[in-house]
């Protein structure tokens, strides 16, 4: 665990006189013919190219990528946000971040005075933060909440609701927060399997959201709501093999007809807010609930796929934006109904295929991320591979167009 503050100030010096001084030592024959080689040089490269999309285009749209040195050589886990602040969960510095949505910085951000900690999971509804706090053996202390801007913790009792349901004394460690339709949801594991509880308000008491099951042999791995349009509205939930849906308190397993289930084959779900339910798959499908059918596509033959979402932006050609997997690194995008399949940075959100091959191609992508109030916002959540590249990356989309991935 890092237990300081990077310092993230560079300067660059240049010598440029000594630079000068070396230069007037290379005899001009030497420099005519250095010159002469990488002329023809260029030009062979050149000649050899596939210029369907031309290099001196790709150098022209290039992006110089600057961004947080929190952000390099780490992985992303989860974001969230309130009225004035973007937050960011990450793994290797263990900390959680933040920013003002107008500024530039990012900062380690204190919970209840403390900056010296681990937090498994983040978690927001667009005005309240909740962040869990744990042990050095990722065992859960508890989980806080803040409604107030940068200023009140609150814990909320997580720890002793949560065993006085499990057992007295068992500890358990948190997989992941998420906050869905103003509910907050906790997904755990302990000796007795995985679990997912949610936080009543009307009790104020952290409960079993699941209606009979009381814990899975499996991971849980993200859980959505449908909307308000779907009459009623309910959450879905996805294992690494089922899928299961209903109200906080009486989820369970999904009997509809050909559901995605696929043993230790469910990678992403996703949904558009008014009754549409996406499923990714590890054999390249995408699972595609609407109007109480499931139906699928096929977006790669024999690739795993993970993480996916659904712009509404543009909203006459909405994309769905999916990771391509533990496997592989970067992502793919397609038309809502799957019809049309963009790879390698060719598609509307990056903008150009340089932009996409310098900052998210070579990295795993751990998912996607917007704002609940803002449709124009996109980041992007990697796990950067090496110490020199950058794990955040912010589109946005204005006057018709998305931006292309900027560094944070």
């Amino acid at each position: 665990m890092l237990n300081k503050k990077r310092d993230r100030e560079f300067k660059f010096i240049i010598d440029r006189k000594a630079r000068e001084n070396s230069r007037k030592d290379i005899p001009v024959q030497s420099k005519k013919r250095q010159y002469l080689l990488a002329a023809i040089l260029i030009i062979l490269t050149l000649s050899s190219c596939d210029n369907t999309f031309s290099i001196f285009q790709s150098i022209g749209q290039e992006v110089k990528q600057l961004g947080a040195e929190l952000f390099k050589g780490t992985t992303v886990r989860a974001m969230g946000s309130d009225a004035t602040n973007y937050y960011a969960l990450m793994s290797k510095v263990v900390y959680k971040v933040y920013k003002p949505k107008s500024g530039v910085n990012w900062d380690v951000l204190p919970i209840d005075g403390d900056t010296d900690y681990f937090s498994p999971g983040l978690a927001s509804d667009g005005n309240t933060i909740y962040v869990a706090k744990a042990d050095l053996n990722a065992n859960l202390k508890d989980i806080y909440s803040r409604a107030d801007g940068c200023k009140n913790w609150t814990g909320m009792d997580a720890k002793n609701d949560i065993q006085n349901v499990i057992g007295a004394g068992n500890n358990f460690c948190v997989d992941w927060l998420k906050c869905e339709n103003n509910t907050l949801f906790v997904a755990f594991h302990s000796s007795a399997g995985y679990s997912l509880f949610y936080y009543d308000v009307a009790s104020t008491s952290f409960k079993n959201a699941f209606s009979t099951i009381s814990s899975l042999s499996e991971p849980l791995v993200d859980i959505v709501w449908d909307g308000p349009t779907s009459a009623p509205g309910k959450y879905w939930l996805i294992s690494s093999s089922k899928v299961y849906s209903g109200v906080e308190g009486s989820i369970d397993e999904d009997s509809s007809p050909n559901n995605p289930a696929l043993s230790k084959g469910l990678k992403g779900i996703a949904s558009d807010g008014a009754g549409r339910i996406l499923v990714s798959r590890s054999d390249g499908k995408i699972y595609d609930y609407a109007s109480g059918n499931w139906s699928n596509f096929l977006v790669k033959s024999s690739s795993e796929l993970g993480p996916l979402i659904l712009l509404d932006q543009p909203s006459t050609s909405k994309r769905i934006l999916v990771a391509m997997g533990t496997s592989t690194s970067g992502y793919m995008e397609c038309d809502e109904n799957g019809s049309i399949v963009y790879e390698n940075g060719v598609g509307f959100i990056s903008t150009s295929q340089s932009i996409y091959n310098s900052t998210v191609r070579a990295k795993q992508v751990e998912g996607f991320w917007q704002p609940v109030d803002d449709s124009n916002t996109l980041f992007a959540l990697l796990a950067a591979g090496s110490e020199g590249s950058y794990a955040l990356y912010r589109n946005t989309y204005s006057e018709g167009a998305w931006s292309g991935w900027i560094a944070e």
